[in-house]
Parts: C-alpha cells; structure tokens; sequence
C-alpha cells in the first residue's frame, strides 16, 4: 500500500493560506438580534406597602430628597414611598441616573430602604432625539440620548422611527411588540432592578405616538394595544425581577386632560396603581380627579388615587392661566386623597404642607392627621384588595349612577364608610344616607347615629381639617393605630392589631393578615350582649367597640377581664377593658393567641 500521509500534509500545507477566504460568503451576526426574554405576566397584586402614604417633588435631588424625606419625618407623619419625577435621568430616557443631580444614587436607595422608604422611578417609553426642562431647576441636554441611535438604527422604534414632540423633547417609542427591542429595554431596567428599586410610574408618553394605527414588528396595530402593551411589559418584567411583593407600576386608568380624549391606559390587571394625573390645582381639577377615580372603579380598578391638590398650576386648556394656591382646595383634596386606596402629595409647585403659600400653621396638622390615619387603614385596604383581586367589588364604591356624581361624588370604601367630599369654598354641603343601616358620624360618634336613607341637609365642615365622613352600622374596620394624631391608638400600643366596631346586626371581615393567612373576625349587637369573634391574635389586639354606655362586665373566652382606670394602664396590662364615655366607645385588650377568641359586652 503507498503511504500517501506526506502528500496529504502537502495539500494541506498548500490550502491553508487559503483558510478564511470565504468567510465573507457566511452572514455575520446581525447586532441588532436579542434572545427575548422569557417572561409571563403575572397576576395582579398590591404589596402591603404600597398602600402607605407616598410624597413626590418635579425637581429634586439627593440632598432635597433627604431633607423632603426629613421634613416628614421630624412632623411624625407618616412617608411609605418617595417618587423621583423627572428630572433623574442622565436624558430622556436612558434608565442612567443623572450623576450630577443624583450623585450616590444606590447609597439613597439604601438609605431610603433602611427607614422602610420605598423608591419609585418616573419615566415613559420615548427615547428623544432631542430633549428638555422646562422647568425652573430643569436640566439640559446635548444632543439625543444616547440609546437613541442604537434604537433607530436596529427598527426598534414604532412607526418606522418617525419621532413625536413629547412635554420632554422629541423622540420614538419602543416597539413592544418587537422581542429584540423589547430585552434590548429590558437590559437598560437591569441595573435599577438590580439594585433593588420599587417600582416605576410610567407617565403618558404613549399618547403622544400620535398614529392610529401604530406601525409595530407585528404589524400595524390600534393605538390603545400599543398603549396596553406599554404597561403591561414593564409590570411584567418589574414583577420578574423583583417579585410581586417588591415592585409596582404606578399606571393611568381613566384620564382626560391636554388635548387628549378620555380613555382608560393601562388594563385594570396590568394596574397595581392607579392614578389620575393632571389636574387643576383648583375645585375644577377637584372634581375632575373624582369624576376620573370613579369612571376607574366603576370599570374595576382598585387601589386608585389623585394628585393631593392638583398637579397643575396652569389650566390645561389654557396654559397661560395661572391658577393661584387655594387653602380650602388643598386641606379638603388632602382629605379625598387619604380617603382614596392610593394617597400621594405630588404638585407642580413641589410643596409640602409646612411650605405651602397661605395657612401652613392649619394645613400641615390637617396633613399629619389625615396621612396618619392612611397609615392606620392599610390592613382596611389592603385586605379590600385582596377581595377585589379575587373577584370581589372593588375599595372604591361610587354611589348613585354616573348622572348623579357630577356636584355630589359621595362614595364609600368597602362596606363601612361613606365620604362625601367638600367641592366648594364654603365648607357645606348636603350628604345623602345610603338606606339599609344606620350612619355614626366620624367626627363625633358619640352622637345618636343618623336613620339610613335620609339626608343630612346642612353638614357644616367648615375649618379645613374634615370633610364629611360616616361609618356604617355594623362596619367592622382593621386598623394599625399609632400614636395618637388621629385618636386610635397611643404610641404604647404601636405594635398591636387594632378594630374598630360599631356592632349592629351580624357582620363580617376577613382580615389579609401579616402572614398573608386570613383572620376572620364578626360582631353582633343582641338585645343581651354585644360580641366580637376572632379567628386569630397573631399580635396583641385593641378592640375598640361603640356602645351606647359602659358594658356591665367583659368576657374573653368566659373569663372575665379587669376593668383598667386609663389608657396608659391598659397599654401596661397584657389584656383589661376601659369605657370612653365621651366617645361612647368600650376598650378592650386581648392578648395573642392562634386561636379563636371570643369577646361578649354584657349590657
């Protein structure tokens, strides 16, 4: 046989200058290509913390965030989120912080994270070949940001790239329904979720991709899809990233305003939060927020909420009028806003109540009281929304049909209060009963209740600290009382569960526990006892029960408790029973127990 190795090595000594001559003829790696990312939308869901108070400002920066922050703080009122608006960013939209405005970013997140503060970052879905502030403080930009080309260049824009003036420049909107544009958006979210941010508000630039329908990688589709898939993309990526308990979107349901036709933006499942955003700074923009908020719940939205007193200091239509600080308009928008499942202070002017123009030395209690006792309801809403979310009605319940809201907006929160906003400088107004129960008066329950299905013709609120509020016969409300701003609580008894009971025929309430295990509890007024049952007292519990004079004894599972002489002797006692004859209302103390626990008032 003829050995043939050396030939062989000679060919292939010969061809190997010849190694990579034809690369050329093999497609390269097209850049613009990206694995998308796999990912599901998930259910909707409300973490517990996003129904604290949250507290805004247009213009910021570190250090004014940390005295923002301080200046809440140093009041005793209560701050669950920080909302950087715009400007942050190092241009419109990046995702970068702004290293001149927010120098030690991530070390504010972590100190915010440390007070038990949450973050959320504004942005929209615009990328500007161009930008602006026009703002006083604003920021200003060269040239496009710097993603844009990337963006244009690799069709990852709606319409072809064709860019919209926007209230921030000119600029495309991603395509989402475009995978590679899509995990491109995704990698550029990566290092704020990465270092642990809560969430976005995702403002209206979807609106100003003034086509209909809208040029995407799938097609031409209608503008409202597009504007859905916005929403729902950075819920859903945010969710994946984070977990449900640890990011939000802040979202628009209903919204009319500029020149825009009302519409609903997000879906009702892709809205954790829902706010209706810019509105006049006056009783106009007032009820228009009412009138938006309760389109949204009628549709089935449920944690939804304003701007407390009005995002803008320019009438909308007309943007060369001013519209001048209202007092009246700002404490009873406060009001409204705490009242509201989603309560937020955010204004173009970026006041705070101890800053604002006219009556600080009232406007500023008025806030602590009213964001205090927003505080003490999130069990109350936060259990109502996990209802919702299950199928059940929604927080907020307009009363009456859309006719009749229009100089009226009286709607209840569940099934136990009834709010009747003051819609006018006179701090008057007429409230109608809904029928069935009877109605205690907020503001001084030790009044005989009112008959369901009259009318209060001449509720006098003047004063700018309340607006008119009922409980109904047979409410049952889960509180986390702190202090004593509001009247539920002591701040020795910070750490309990507390109830608040107005007994009447059976009722029920199930209670989203800390555990995220329900806890049931029901009341029932007799002709020989009031009693009060609880599934569970995973924490020392206060029982706050209306009654029209001082029980003839107490019992607990049978056994009888002490009667204790004050507030601070029951709050030093594991357990005891105290009357409150000037609000006509029995305080009890039950001490922790897995186990159900049984309360009955003798007469």
């Amino acid at each position: 046989m003829r050995d043939t190795s050396g030939f062989v090595l000679t060919i292939a000594a010969a061809l190997a200058p010849l190694a990579g001559c034809c690369d050329d003829l093999v497609p390269p790696a097209d850049p613009c290509a990206r694995a998308p990312d796999d990912i599901s939308t998930p259910p909707i869901h409300t973490p517990r913390w996003a129904f604290e108070p949250w507290i805004s400002k247009d213009i910021s920066t570190t250090d004014d965030t940390r005295d923002f922050v301080a200046g809440f703080r140093s009041r005793d009122v209560p701050v669950g989120v920080v909302v950087l608006d715009s400007p942050w960013e190092t241009n419109y939209n990046t995702l970068v912080p702004n290293p001149s405005r927010y120098p030690g970013f991530e070390g504010l997140l972590d100190e915010l994270h440390g007070q038990g503060i949450r973050l959320v970052l504004w942005t929209t879905q615009m990328i500007n070949s161009s930008s602006f502030d026009f703002e006083p403080g604003g920021d200003s930009y060269a040239g496009p940001s710097p993603n844009f080309d990337e963006g244009l260049a690799c069709r990852y824009f709606v319409d072809d790239g064709t860019t919209y003036g926007w209230w921030k420049g000119v600029g495309a909107g991603v395509d989402f329904f475009q995978p590679s544009a899509v995990a491109w958006w995704h990698r550029q979210q990566d290092p704020l979720l990465e270092m642990g941010i809560d969430g976005f508000k995702l403002d209206f630039g979807d609106s100003y991709v003034r086509s209909d329908p809208v040029s995407t990688a799938r097609g031409d589709v209608p503008h409202q899809a597009y504007s859905e898939r916005y929403y729902e993309d950075f819920f859903a990526y945010g969710v994946s990233r984070r977990g449900p308990e640890d990011f939000v979107t802040m979202v628009r349901p209903w919204d009319a305003s500029y020149d825009f036709a009302g519409r609903f933006f997000a879906r009702r499942e892709h809205a954790p939060v829902a706010w209706v955003g810019d509105n006049r700074r006056d009783w106009v923009g007032l009820a228009d927020a009412l009138d938006s908020i309760f389109r949204s719940a009628a549709a089935g939205y449920v944690v939804l909420g304003s701007d407390i007193g009005g995002y803008l200091d320019r009438d909308d239509q007309h943007v060369t009028t001013e519209i001048p600080f209202d007092p009246d308009v700002f404490a009873r928008w406060t009001a409204v806003g705490a009242l509201c499942p989603f309560m937020e202070l955010h204004g173009r002017a970026n006041l705070a109540p101890w800053t604002v123009p006219e009556d600080a030395e009232h406007i500023a209690p008025a806030y602590r009281y009213w964001a205090t006792l927003h505080h003490e309801l999130v069990p109350f809403f936060y259990s109502l929304a996990q209802s919702a979310y299950a199928g059940g009605d929604p927080i907020v319940r307009p009363q009456g049909s859309p006719t009749d809201w229009d100089g009226d907006f009286r709607y209840m929160l569940g099934d136990a209060l009834l709010v009747a906003p003051i819609l006018d400088g006179t701090g008057r107004r007429a409230v109608a009963l809904p029928p069935g129960a009877a109605w205690y008066d907020w503001w001084d329950d030790a009044q005989d209740p009112h008959a369901g299905g009259t009318i209060v013709p001449d509720y006098d609120a003047t004063g700018r600290m309340k607006i008119p509020l009922f409980v109904r016969e047979g409410a049952i409300v889960p509180m986390n009382a702190v202090g004593d701003a509001t009247g539920f609580g002591t701040h020795r008894a910070a750490t309990s569960r507390s109830w608040s009971i107005y007994p009447g025929p059976k009722s029920t309430f199930e209670l989203a526990d800390v555990d995220d295990a329900p806890t049931s509890i029901s009341a029932e007024s007799t002709a020989t006892d009031r009693r009060v049952t609880l599934s569970r007292c995973l924490r020392p519990t206060r029982i706050r029960v209306r009654t029209d004079a001082p029980p003839s004894q107490v019992e607990v599972d049978g056994e009888p408790l002490a009667v204790r002489r004050s507030q601070a002797a029951l709050d030093a006692s594991a357990s005891g029973w105290l009357y409150d004859d000037r609000a006509r209302a029995v305080w009890i103390k039950v001490a922790i127990s897995t186990g159900q626990r049984r309360v009955v008032l003798g007469r």
